[in-house]
């Protein structure tokens, strides 16, 4: 397979490709190590606004959920590390990855653990903002993209890194603008799922579902939040696929590298 030249369209074709190859199962430890920190941050969102003034008052039940929350952040980071690498040796061979997967660089996993955690917390501080948020989410796509790159450990030069890919703005916004649409459409599906899931249950089971319906009311705070929790989960894994790729297609185009492979190409057929 000819790579295309960099564009939208490219970097998604490709990225359907690769995460066609690489999901099972390392899709799924991207997912599982996630999902204790979405929940977390739920917990912990619907714990503040349930207290709203009177927060101050539990700060010691607020501190132990923080903490839970950061030990389980630190741990979707691992999961996410894992899964950039799948896709990236993936992407490379063309392959299912194995147990290489597993087999970061310290380096490697040191630097994505600097740079996803001060994107995460650029998030926080901007977060009421309205271009800050896409801001810190482009920011946390290509940390996860330029992960591979970073074969020394440094605080400057993954910056520098995430810095360099960050030029190709057209290109990120438009993948942006996407995956967007893409959260909308999961977050739509959910929700008929759930409902499809208590009218089948109350329908055909004989379950009391009363109470469920009023926790899985679409206007209800909480199911809201689970509903933004669950697109990004069902997102996310074609999402950070597509910033490494986007940095594969981007340093390959800037290093002529691109050329290199359409040769290898041809003479491997």
């Amino acid at each position: 397979m000819i790579r295309a030249p960099l564009s939208t369209t490219s970097v998604l074709d490709e990225t359907s490709d690769v995460v066609a190859i690489a999901a099972a199962p390392w899709a799924a430890v991207l997912v599982l190590t996630s999902l204790p920190w979405r929940f977390l941050q739920i917990l912990f969102i619907e714990q503040i606004l349930e207290l709203g003034g009177n927060a101050s008052h539990y700060g010691r039940a607020l501190n132990s959920t923080a903490n839970a929350a950061t030990i389980a952040f630190v741990i979707s980071l691992l999961g996410r590390a894992i899964y950039v690498r799948a896709i990236n040796l993936a992407a490379a061979s063309g392959r299912r990855p194995g147990t290489e997967a597993l087999r970061i660089p310290l380096a490697t996993l040191a630097s994505y653990l600097f740079t996803g955690a001060l994107a995460a917390a650029l998030f926080y501080i901007v977060w009421f903002t309205l271009i800050g948020i896409p801001l810190t989410i482009m920011i946390g796509g290509l940390s996860a993209g330029t992960m591979p790159l970073n074969d020394r450990a440094g605080i400057v030069a993954p910056l520098k890194r995430i810095a360099r890919f960050a030029r190709e703005a057209k290109l990120l916004t438009a993948l942006l603008l996407v995956f967007g649409v893409a959260l909308i459409v999961a977050a739509i599906n959910l929700a008929a799922a759930f409902q499809i899931g208590l009218w089948l249950a109350h329908g055909f089971g004989g379950f009391d579902v009363s109470r469920w319906q009023i926790l899985l009311d679409g206007g209800t705070r909480r199911f809201t939040l689970l509903l933004i929790a669950g697109s990004i989960l069902a997102v996310e894994p074609f999402w950070i696929a597509a910033n490494v790729i986007l940095v594969r297609k981007a340093g390959a185009e800037e290093s002529g590298e691109e050329l290199r492979l359409w040769f290898r190409e041809l003479a491997g057929r």
